[in-house]
């Protein structure tokens, strides 16, 4: 079952005219906005290698994780698996085949590879979906997995692959990436995947969301959803702290495709999700801001009670087109939530005061907040040019200012003064962005590419403001520095790590 359009749900939302775009100083960053790269670096082997999370420690190192199909990467002594375990790079397909999961950890100046360790078994990991700390610093991660031989611990909840094209793999490891802690798979007979990542809570019990193609994965009782109703449903999964037990089990979806792209866990348990759905029958509660689906796909945002018994709001985003949420959302101090992707839809629900109410190109990135009930768009606009681009991520800093990453494929994306990088650099660059607490000013924006085709999948802002970017690169032109760890691109693709740093 299909969204079925809704074309007047956005018009109400939008307002007969839109704003003008604007650009001025807001939630204590002065105009112009500036930065300047401290420290810059590749970091890859001579194939395939894409890096997609970061935490920065308290010391200052930098916790990266990501795939890589590179039997070259640049392990480290003592490191938990020291050789490449997949298909080798060009067997078939890049999406299907080939690939192990990696770690890494650099030291806070960027120039040593303190730790790097593989995590995978004989045939393909995807990307390291989703990455935290427990409270003694060890490392949990997710990943989609085809391997039969993932290494799992004995006690824990699913030591067997379930069958299917592939199941998800969680996993703990030391904080020095020598030792295994534990290691599960979760999943059915036919075909599961993370995607969107995990969360933990201050049990450090590991919440893992994705998508469901199996009749039989495990669910339990007196959850919101426990049984199977489209092709693909979207589930949430709550682990014990040591990978042992399933505590509860649901799955959240209509007749259509769903999967969830995000989890986060407040201090009562509550669980916040996001992710896309094609269903016009999705679970959407009383009072949403917007109940019915808009186009063929939608995102949606929902909290489910700690016990996942029911759910505390649902509502469909989206207009006449599609929208995708990317990657993760951020749950603010305040109970709500904001939300960032990608949107094709004209009439896309924006507010009145956003920062961009038009949609400029094909496809746009989006930013929305939702109030703390699920009840109203606290606010949401566009931000692109003419030619595309999507959010991952937004993270806010102390003064509630929202940080964006992701792509862009427009020359005439709507830079700051300040900028790093006036100008595109290539096929298509990463962007970083940063809007006011309100969403109705950009504060700054910067391209960050050369030649070739880039992308910022993440971000972590440290102690002192500084922000951290990642992702991957097929440019031989990115602005490493001197002494970097890894001065030149290896591969076709290669990871690429910086540290911004603001300019008084």
């Amino acid at each position: 079952m299909r969204c079925v359009p809704v074309v007047l749900l956005a018009a109400v939302l939008t307002g007969a005219a839109f704003a003008d775009e604007r650009a001025a100083p807001s939630g204590g960053l002065t105009d112009p906005v500036r930065y300047r790269i401290e420290w810059a670096t590749y970091l890859g082997g001579s194939e395939y290698d894409d890096l997609r999370e970061i935490i920065v420690g308290e010391d200052g190192t930098v916790l990266l994780g990501g795939q890589t199909m590179s039997p070259d990467l640049p392990v480290t002594a003592g490191a938990f698996q020291p050789r490449y375990g997949g298909e080798p790079a060009g067997t078939g397909h890049p999406g299907v085949y080939g690939g192990d999961c990696f770690l890494a950890r650099l030291s806070g100046d960027g120039r040593r590879i303190l730790a790097a360790t593989y995590f995978g078994g004989s045939r393909q990991e995807r990307d390291v979906y989703g990455m935290a700390l427990d409270r003694r610093g060890r490392i949990v991660i997710t990943t989609t997995t085809r391997s039969r031989d993932v290494p799992t611990t004995p006690g824990a909840f699913q030591r067997k692959y379930a069958g299917g094209e592939a199941d998800v793999v969680v996993a703990k490891l030391s904080a020095d990436l020598g030792r295994l802690v534990w290691c599960t798979y979760l999943g059915g007979s036919e075909n599961e995947s993370p995607r969107g990542g995990l969360a933990t809570d201050a049990r450090d019990n590991v919440y893992i969301v994705g998508t469901s193609r199996s009749t039989d994965f495990p669910t339990t009782a007196g959850v919101v959803q426990p049984r199977r109703k489209g092709g693909s449903d979207a589930f949430v999964a709550k682990l014990s702290d040591d990978g042992s037990r399933l505590l509860w089990s649901t799955r959240l979806g209509g007749g259509g495709e769903d999967g969830i792209l995000g989890a986060r866990v407040d201090g009562q348990g509550n669980v916040y999700v996001t992710g896309h759905t094609e269903s016009s029958d999705f679970p959407v509660t009383p009072g949403a801001p917007q109940s019915h689906c808009g186009g063929k796909s939608d995102c949606f945002l929902a909290a489910l009670a700690p016990d996942a018994s029911r759910l505390l709001y649902s509502t469909y985003l989206g207009g006449q087109g599609n929208e995708f949420a990317e990657h993760r959302m951020e749950l603010l101090a305040d109970g709500s939530v904001l939300l960032s992707g990608v949107t094709s839809s004209p009439d896309f629900p924006t507010t009145p005061g956003a920062f961009q109410r038009k949609l400029r190109g094909k496809t746009a990135g989006f930013v929305t907040r939702l109030s703390t009930d699920g009840r109203r768009w606290l606010f949401s606009t566009f931000l692109g040019g003419s030619s595309g681009e999507y959010f991952l991520m937004p993270t806010s800093d102390a003064q509630g200012n929202i940080y964006l990453v992701g792509h862009t494929a427009s020359s005439d994306f709507p830079v700051t003064p300040g900028a790093l990088q006036k100008t595109a650099g290539g096929q298509g660059d990463g962007v970083l962005a940063i809007l006011s607490p309100d969403g109705s000013r950009l504060l700054y924006a910067t391209y960050l590419g050369g030649p070739g085709e880039d992308l910022l999948r993440s971000i972590a802002l440290g102690a002192g403001g500084e922000v951290y970017l990642l992702g991957k690169t097929a440019s031989d032109a990115m602005p490493v520095t001197p002494g970097a760890a890894q001065a030149k691109r290896r591969g076709g693709l290669d990871g690429f790590v910086a540290k911004l740093v603001r300019v008084p």
